[in-house]
């Protein structure tokens, strides 16, 4: 025998030894599968269970799960322990991923307006030529934009198409396909997509389309995927499910919850209790009174903690398990997988490109990205493609990383081919109900215009049309013109002086309005035309008033700037607002009443800051002083102040919280007040205005000005609609109790 033949013989065996080994090794023990049921929230109860089987040493061979149980399945499987769940699962905004809303801050300056007054957007398609037109559906309540958003940061780094089997620990999860009415069983793919898949909850998120299928949950067909784990190879299996709240369902029946809770009684029952016979240890916390869409901070933690007692009751046979697999200090268990992905903060990017773009330029796109040093930290990825989304350009805002660092970031988009009726419902004591409604009525792509329609039905209804044209990321121009009806009650300390009744028809010139995302600055004209339908005077004392209450059309110009950065403009806890307006009025471009043209500045600042996780306190300032008054002021630009909302009846209108109506104020006016907010839970609390104002002719002397005071007390709700409040005020103006109660947001 030659050297060669010598060393390839020596090779063959020690490849041999070694295989034989390895399998030696893999079978030395029996292996272990978890498995996850859904539950929506409920769910979160599985992290509490994973501390307890990782405190007991218990190896984790194989994982699988359906829908919340996939989630917190897939994360584990590439290295999230159950600690690091508990602590991102608390620090989520569970109200903003289960929604498709985007954070305030987000909105480009141009959008912030009236952007979350509005609930249900439905889309349609209208198509002139062909005499067609047709409402559709939207296949869910939520597209799924954010939370797969989250799917998508939190598994960086097994962001590629993958074996499932390859992972650190391997895993499979569950899906439907509603077309065929079968089971689907993810071992492969995107983990991210897989994850949004097995949790697209039928009516409520839309469903993922992957080849020929339409997937949604799981869970309607396969809640506690025992049989997978054990066709995975699992000897062993521990299970984590949830048994029905007899309680729960009794004080849920009829409602939406108690429709999703037992969708999968009506296909997967007889799968589902194979499954929980055929488990070797099955831990069932009792979440009672807790259901699947309990996503508040305070009720997480209590979950978990319901996960954590359930397996703390099987700690006896977890330690009897322990034994069977013959694990003892000298038997070496799986090491710890350490993802680096997981603390990495800063991702490093070759390329940028954007796929599904047909209409808008790339340039323009990746201009809105501004990466700078080829460097992007996760959260300003992720706030980027939020704000990619805010745009309303898109229905779909994904992004991927390719290839290994420095990554080929992928924008995925789906350019909106279709109109949304984008619709907002409110009641309060002052205007009753009101409906908002906007759409886009034309779209030019090439020219980047667009005209929309806005129209608010209530006691004080108008109609806004807006043609805009955009030319790049950071200007708009264009026209718009809005004619409004106002029923405007003006008082003078309290006591009745007008009745008025009027239209209101303005058309604005937008010469220029820059915006960078937070900061817009305005220069335009408008021709403003009042008609005066009824005019009662109340008081015979002040007739004199009278003469500005004449029919006429002004010409003004003006030039204004708003910085926005607050998280929302109901009730607001970060951020602050500063916006200013100069304006010239006159009735023959250049005069007013033969004079000089009248000069006004308006001014407004606010800040909400933190005092703890509860309380809040939100002071504010407001000036609006007019020049060259003398007796050339109309009526309607005159200085306003009362209400509960700024500009509700007149543009110039400054909120008094407390007062009976409009009050009609000197020629300057400064307002300082503060919103004191207290949170009982994240959805309810109570709150308090206070406001000090200081009224008089002379800018320079408002300090020796009459002033008074007001306020008021609340409860508010924040409910699927927008908030509920109840409150009641007073103030030394109007010198009576006001009450005042709304729902829903302000339009």
């Amino acid at each position: 025998m030659n050297i060669r033949e010598r060393v390839s013989l020596s090779l063959i065996l020690l490849f041999s030894i070694s295989f034989l080994f390895g399998q030696e090794t893999k079978k030395s023990r029996p292996t272990v599968g978890v498995v996850l049921s859904g539950g929506g929230a409920k769910g979160f109860a599985h992290i509490g269970a994973l501390k307890v089987l990782e405190e007991a040493g218990i190896p984790i061979d194989y994982i699988a799960g359906t829908s919340m149980g996939a989630i917190v399945g897939g994360l584990y499987a590439i290295g999230y322990d159950a600690h690091s769940l508990d602590s991102l699962v608390k620090e989520q905004n569970w109200r903003l991923l289960l929604s498709d809303d985007v954070n305030r801050e987000n909105l480009p300056s141009s959008l912030k307006e009236n952007r979350e007054g509005y609930i249900l957007s439905l889309p349609y398609e209208l198509k002139i030529k062909e005499g067609k037109g047709k409402v559709q559906l939207p296949p869910g309540m939520i597209s799924g934009q954010n939370i797969y958003g989250l799917f998508q940061n939190l598994t960086i780094g097994y962001q590629d198409t993958l074996d499932f089997n390859h992972l650190p620990i391997p895993f499979a999860c569950v899906a439907a396909d509603s077309r065929s009415g079968k089971e689907v069983v993810f071992r492969e793919g995107i983990l991210s997509e897989a994850m949004r898949a097995s949790m697209a909850i039928p009516g409520m998120f839309s469903p993922v389309e992957k080849d020929s299928m339409l997937l949604i949950d799981g869970g309607i067909i396969n809640n506690f995927p025992v049989d997978v784990v054990r066709e995975m190879g699992a000897d062993i299996v521990i299970g984590v499910i949830f048994p029905p709240d007899n309680k729960s369902i009794e004080k849920n029946r009829g409602t939406v919850i108690e429709v999703i809770e037992q969708l999968g009684l009506f296909i997967g029952e007889e799968k589902r209790k194979m499954n929980i016979a055929d488990t070797d240890i099955l831990i069932t916390p009792d979440l009672h009174p807790y259901n699947m869409m309990d996503f508040e901070n305070s009720a997480i933690d209590s979950i978990i903690q319901r996960g954590e007692q359930a397996a703390r009751e099987k700690w006896e046979e977890l330690t009897a398990l322990k034994e069977t697999l013959s694990i003892t200090d000298s038997v070496h268990l799986p090491e710890k997988i350490e993802n680096p992905y997981i603390t990495i903060d800063s991702l490093e990017i070759r390329n940028i490109r954007f796929e599904g773009l047909e209409r808008i330029e790339e340039a323009d796109m990746k201009m809105r990205l501004d990466l700078k040093n080829n460097k992007i930290t996760r959260k300003d990825l992720e706030t980027f493609t939020s704000r990619i989304f805010a745009s309303g350009l898109f229905t779909k805002v994904f992004y991927r990383l390719e290839g290994e660092s420095p990554f080929d970031l992928i924008f995925t988009v789906q350019e909106k081919d279709f109109r949304t009726l984008d619709i907002g419902i409110r009641f309060d004591t002052n205007d009753m109900a009101a409906i908002l409604a906007h759409t886009p009525i034309w779209v030019n792509a090439p020219l980047d215009s667009r005209l929309d329609a806005t129209i608010r039905l209530s006691r004080n209804p108008y109609l806004i049309l807006n043609y805009s044209i955009n030319s790049g990321v950071f200007y708009k121009g264009g026209i718009s013109g809005k004619i409004s009806r106002n029923e405007l009650k003006i008082y003078h300390r309290g006591k009745s002086l007008y009745n008025l009744d009027f239209l209101r028809s303005s058309l604005n010139f937008n010469f220029s309005e820059f915006y960078l995302h937070n900061i817009k600055l305005h220069v335009g004209a408008e021709i403003d035309h009042f008609y005066f339908m009824t005019r009662f005077l109340a008081n015979a004392e002040e007739e004199s008033v009278d003469f500005k209450l004449k029919n006429n059309v002004y010409v003004n110009y003006f030039f204004n700037g708003i910085y926005d950065n607050l998280d929302k403009s109901n009730f607001p806890t970060s951020g602050q607002y500063f916006s200013f307006k100069y304006a010239l009025h006159t009735d023959n471009f250049y005069q007013m009443n033969g004079k000089a043209p009248l000069n006004i500045l308006d001014m407004r600042f606010l800040k909400p800051i933190r005092l703890s996780d509860k309380l809040y306190i939100t002071p504010e300032l407001s000036v609006r002083t007019i020049f060259n008054a003398n007796d050339s002021i109309p009526l309607m630009y005159d200085n306003f102040a009362g209400g509960q909302y700024n500009g509700h009846y007149v543009p110039q209108q400054i909120a008094l919280q407390g007062t009976r109506g409009m009050e009609l104020l000197k020629n300057t006016v400064g307002v300082a007040q503060t919103n004191v907010r207290y949170h009982f839970t994240p959805t309810r609390g109570i709150y308090a205005n206070l406001n000090f104002t200081m009224h008089h002719d002379e800018l320079l002397k408002l300090h020796e000005g009459q002033s008074f005071f007001g306020g008021s007390i609340g409860y508010f709700y924040n409910s699927i609609i927008g908030p509920i409040a109840f409150e009641l005020g007073y103030s030394s103006l109007s010198r009576f109790l006001y009450p005042f109660i709304s729902a829903g947001y302000y339009f």
